[in-house]
């Protein structure tokens, strides 16, 4: 359910804000963070009835990333790597989910529009000059029209990741 219309910028419930910074104390040392790349995830469908559901993490480093809608992913199917431009923080994502009222969409329960929303954020992101390498935004989002593992792309194997790995 889309809560608010970012295609003609109309607020339909201004009072809901689902964003939240864990550790709550540390949310200004979380948005000045650097962001390496952006990573988005294909994880396992619930069963062979519903899509792949989608999401994606700023790396801030090797070793940590900061979450965009889900916590820990329960099963990768597919990692695509997208190098980010260098200079742009935590706060500069945020900054253009919010701006762009992204922050409202709702995904529903089973998943069904997840990957739409991960693939207007990764447009949004390439429309504002984030993205060092056009063939990584290319390669993610021709994973984003597939299924996997299988089903429609029968190149990929569980855990496949694609772009270069950091």
């Amino acid at each position: 359910m889309l809560i608010t219309d970012y295609m003609t910028n109309r607020i339909l419930n201004p009072e809901w804000d689902p964003i939240e910074f864990q550790p709550r104390g540390e949310w200004l040392e979380i948005l000045r963070q650097p962001v390496e790349c952006i990573r988005a995830v294909c994880l396992s469908p619930p069963d062979h009835f519903h899509p792949n559901i989608w999401a994606f993490f700023l790396s801030t480093s090797e070793e940590d990333m900061t979450a965009i809608s889900v916590l820990v992913p329960r099963g990768v199917e597919a990692t695509f790597v997208l190098s980010v431009n260098p200079g742009f923080t935590v706060g500069d994502i945020y900054s253009k989910i919010v701006t762009n009222n992204r922050h409202k969409y709702e995904i529903d329960e089973e998943g069904w529009n997840s990957r739409t929303w991960v693939y207007d954020q990764i447009d949004l992101f390439n429309q504002h000059g984030i993205f060092a390498n056009q063939d990584e935004v290319e390669l993610v989002n021709d994973g984003l029209q597939k299924r996997w593992p299988g089903g429609l792309l029968t190149r990929s194997r569980k855990g496949l990741t694609m772009g270069k790995i950091r």
